[in-house]
């Protein structure tokens, strides 16, 4: 019974013996696989390289008296330990900590986000701080008003804005940044009022443009021509003088006034012609030095500002007598003349003082003589700005061309034969002439350079047929001129940019005079100015001096004189009678014709017989060789 009883325990003691092994091995399998690696990550110790773990002989120590677990259940379980952990496993571990480590480096970008925040955040209390609330009001008036329309209406409200920008400091001024919107409102509406003004005073340069019709290119129908301010603004800028537009009419009336108070009449006057002439007597050639007296006594009453207009006629008139008496030769009772004196004549009378003659001769000098002649377009001003020696039928032509300053645009092939201003001009009109980049469009009619000079012409004789004598278009101008050498050219004369070989593909003008340096002066009508302008020849590419037949020579005018007489009552007595003066126009009139007939002979100048001589405007045959001589020069 006993011995049953013992082996039954060492069984049972065999059996718990042999699970415990079991556990004992699987605990030690256990711990020496994967799971127990990342257990330990925190304390395992990385080898040199820093990537494989080391983990031999960690769990040895945990049982050492069931040899048999050696080489049992050892042996198999390190072998698959071994591959696993040490290829695959570290393998997925590396890339485990590979995400890891980037984990971080988004957190680094995240502030660099941040640091931009307030980068941006600095600027914002910048402008606040600096832009005022006047200045930002402004600023807002304007964006508001850049919203709308820009009528007249708006007038007003540009204004007021204008009023507020002005009144900010310098500083506040800079922060408006949109000030040049505020500029373009207010061109608009001068543009407006411009355009107002016009329709209201009948503008024919700015009327009947509504003729344009839809469908048809329109460019040019509204176009600004040239103008006068530029020869305004001179001379008040630089001599402080302003004429009314009707100032050449107030002359006219003091001269005919004193011929009527002196009983005198001229050739002209008593013949009932519309212009002057070389056979006149009574040529008035102190308008200038009028003008001059006129400043020198209106400065002494402490003026300093000059406006020539009808108000100054009374004054005007009394210096005019005392600069123009009447001469009559002792030798001939019928040859008539005023005195014509100079400032130099009253400065002697009067005794003026050396320092207070500047004024006196300021307004004598060439540039304000030319800036006369060109804003009054009369006579008395353009006989002194192109001298004693051109003949009156020159200056009459030079005249006219100065009358449509500021008064017609530009129309290629634009031609006209009326005496006097064309109610055409200004109306909308197709240019239907070829070999402009204009042709085909619709724009306001007028003259181009050759109509010009038709034009003035005609109008400077007040004869229509003059058309025939001066020729249409640029080639049949310059083939009915002569040819001229510099001492022989006189304002007047035509001047062209090329020679004969260009054709019609030309530019023509009429010199008008000469400044101080010497250097011509041409009146045209400009495409690149739209209208007609004056200006230095040469700087304007004129090369080309021709000199047209219709003009009477220096022999003829002195003839014309010589022939006339002038008619004068002193009460009941008659000393030359209205028949005297007739015959005298009649051969005043033969001149004229015989000069227009002589063209024929040689109106080519350069193609007749024996002759090939081609009219350039060379330094030694014509000074035209300075380009950047200033026509009007400040003083």
């Amino acid at each position: 019974m006993l011995t049953v009883r013992r082996e039954q325990f060492r069984y049972m003691k065999n059996k718990y013996l042999t699970r415990f092994l079991c556990l004992t091995l699987m605990s030690g399998m256990v711990l020496s696989g994967p799971a127990s690696v990342l257990a330990a990550e925190d304390t395992a110790t990385y080898t040199a390289n820093g990537s494989d773990f080391s983990d031999s002989g960690d769990f040895d120590s945990g049982s050492e008296d069931p040899a048999p677990a050696d080489p049992t259940p050892a042996e198999p379980t390190p072998a698959p330990v071994d591959p696993t952990p040490a290829d695959p496993t570290p393998a997925p571990v590396d890339p485990t900590p590979t995400p890891a480590e980037p984990t971080p480096a988004p957190a680094d970008p995240t502030p660099t986000p941040t640091d931009p925040t307030p980068t941006p955040a600095n600027p914002t209390p910048t402008p606040s701080s600096q832009i005022t609330k006047a200045a930002q009001d402004v600023i807002d008036r304007i964006k508001e008003l850049n919203a709308q329309t820009i009528t007249l209406e708006k007038k007003a409200t540009v204004q007021s804005i204008r009023t507020a920008y002005n009144a900010l400091s310098d500083t506040e001024k800079a922060q408006v940044s949109n000030y040049n919107l505020l500029v373009q409102a207010e061109a608009t509406i001068a543009q407006l009022e411009a355009q107002k003004n016009n329709a209201n005073t009948n503008n024919p340069f700015t009327s009947n443009t509504s003729a344009a019709q839809t469908g048809t290119p329109v460019y040019y129908a509204s176009n600004i021509h040239a103008g006068k301010d530029f020869y305004l603004d001179s001379l008040k800028n630089n001599y402080n003088l302003t004429f009314s537009d009707d100032f050449a009419s107030v002359m006219d009336e003091i001269e005919k006034e004193y011929k009527e108070k002196n009983k005198v009449a001229d050739a002209s006057d008593v013949n009932g012609s519309k212009t002057t002439t070389s056979a006149d007597s009574l040529l008035v050639r102190n308008w200038q030095d009028i003008l001059a007296v006129y400043v020198y006594q209106q400065s002494q009453d402490g003026k300093t500002e000059f406006t020539l207009d009808s108000s100054c006629k009374k004054d005007l008139a009394k210096i005019f007598a005392e600069l123009n008496p009447i001469v009559r030769d002792k030798q001939d009772i019928t040859h008539v003349t005023y005195a014509n004196r100079k400032i130099n004549y009253y400065i002697k009378k009067n005794k003026i003082a050396k320092k207070d003659r500047t004024i006196l001769k300021k307004y004598v000098e060439t540039d304000c003589k030319l800036l006369c002649a060109v804003v009054t377009a009369a006579n008395g001003f353009v006989r002194e700005s192109v001298g004693d020696d051109v003949s009156e039928e020159r200056v009459n032509v030079i005249s006219a061309a100065y009358s449509l300053v500021g008064k017609v645009g530009y129309f290629w092939g634009g031609k006209s034969t009326v005496i006097g201003e064309d109610p055409g001009w200004g109306t909308s009109e197709k240019v239907s002439a070829e070999g402009s980049k204009s042709t085909g469009t619709i724009r306001a009619y007028g003259l181009d350079c050759s109509g010009f000079v038709t034009w003035a012409v005609i109008n400077g004789y007040q004869d229509k047929a003059m058309q025939e004598a001066v020729g249409d278009g640029t080639s049949d101008q310059w083939e009915k001129a002569n040819v001229v050498t510099e001492a022989d050219a006189q304002p007047g004369d035509l001047v062209f940019q090329k020679g004969p070989e260009a054709g019609s593909d030309n530019h023509v003008g009429i010199l008008c005079g000469k400044t101080d340096a010497g250097d011509w002066i041409a009146v045209h009508c400009s495409s690149g100015k739209n209208g007609v302008t004056v200006g230095e020849a040469y700087s304007a590419s004129f090369r080309y001096i021709r000199q047209p037949s219709f003009y009477p020579t220096q022999e003829q005018v002195q003839e014309m004189q010589s022939s006339s007489t002038v008619s004068t009552t002193t009460g009941d007595a008659a000393v030359s009678t209205g028949t005297d003066i007739f015959s005298a126009n009649v051969t005043v009139s033969n001149t004229l014709q015989d000069a227009m007939k002589s063209n024929t002979s040689d109106s080519t100048g350069f193609t007749t017989s024996g002759s090939t001589e081609k009219t350039s405007i060379l330094p030694d045959k014509i000074d035209l060789s300075k380009e950047k001589v200033a026509v009007f020069k400040a003083k």
